[in-house]
């Protein structure tokens, strides 16, 4: 079975316990997405440079795609 899971550098915006919030660029919105639907390796500091792991389908949803 091939995996959907996509790697995507996104701008990080804000954490909580369930979700995380990003954006695709400095102009795009923000977009939260639930922790348990990806993961985020990186620095979480505003405005730096995440890569978010997470299934095509929710990419996409979310305009990260």
């Amino acid at each position: 079975m091939k995996s959907d899971l996509h790697d995507i550098d996104v701008i990080f915006q804000h954490a909580t316990d369930r979700a995380v919030c990003v954006r695709a660029d400095e102009d795009g919105e923000d977009q939260w997405i639930p922790l348990a639907l990806c993961e985020v390796e990186g620095d979480r500091v505003r405005g730096g440079v995440v890569t978010l792991t997470a299934p095509q389908r929710i990419l996409e949803e979310r305009g990260l795609v």
